[in-house]
């Protein structure tokens, strides 16, 4: 296998919490349950760059019956990146450890542009050699045309490469694309699959590393980075 290829969102980073989503519902002026719906409904699109963040949002605001200032924009756009950006304890050290075995790393997350860049600036997304995002493949995850240029900017042919996701239906269209796959459900469990396919017995041995070395890593690759849980 060539490459491991990560999912961002509910892999790396932890599903949105809710005291966020609270946040931006409130800055909308709705409740939480008003503003999932609406913030959902045309969120793909904005992740292909189908809608601009100004017609995201005023998308967003015309399902709820409102229009937003370019200020309210502005703040719910701050809120919205800053919601994605609480990084995994033990994915974040599945990514060093892979790294460290010589493991070639790479990245293919739906998000929007401005989400993207953010996600681009972190020191976590220096250990990857390619960032691949929906908003620049114009395409998305479960669409075939999305990994399928992912696995061309690779230069890779579909069993080259693990994709470690989260959600099922990306996991089953990468499956039926010819991709070894994992769907994740917490980062010891995605260790434990790559341990076996990639027959890497060391990467079990590495769950819980400890000493002024690592923890300086830690420092450098964490983000507001906690224990990842499911949602």
């Amino acid at each position: 296998m060539s490459w491991v290829m990560f999912d961002f969102g509910g892999v790396i980073g932890k599903y949105q919490p809710e005291e966020d989503v609270a946040a931006l519902a409130a800055a909308a002026g709705v409740s939480v349950a008003q503003f999932r719906d609406a913030y959902w409904a045309p969120r793909f699109a904005y992740d292909i760059s189908a809608l601009t963040v100004t017609a995201f949002w005023q998308d967003v605001a015309g399902r709820l019956g409102r229009s937003f200032t370019d200020t309210q924009v502005g703040e719910l756009l701050r809120l919205d990146i800053a919601s994605w950006m609480h990084l995994c304890d033990g994915t974040v050290r599945l990514i060093h450890d892979l790294e460290s075995a010589g493991r070639r790393l790479a990245l293919l997350s739906n998000q929007p542009a401005e989400n993207a860049r953010a996600i681009a600036e972190i020191p976590l997304a220096r250990h990857f050699e390619h960032l691949f995002f929906s908003c620049d493949l114009k395409a998305g995850k479960p669409d075939p045309g999305c990994f399928s240029q992912a696995l061309d900017r690779l230069g890779a042919a579909a069993e080259e490469v693990i994709l470690i996701d989260d959600n099922e239906e990306n996991v089953r269209v990468a499956t039926r694309m010819g991709m070894q796959t994992i769907r994740f459900t917490g980062p010891e469990q995605a260790r434990a699959g790559l341990a076996g396919i990639l027959g890497m017995d060391r990467l079990l041995s590495l769950l819980a590393p400890t000493g002024p070395g690592w923890m300086l890593a830690e420092q450098k690759l964490s983000v507001r980075s906690q224990t990842c849980w499911r949602v």
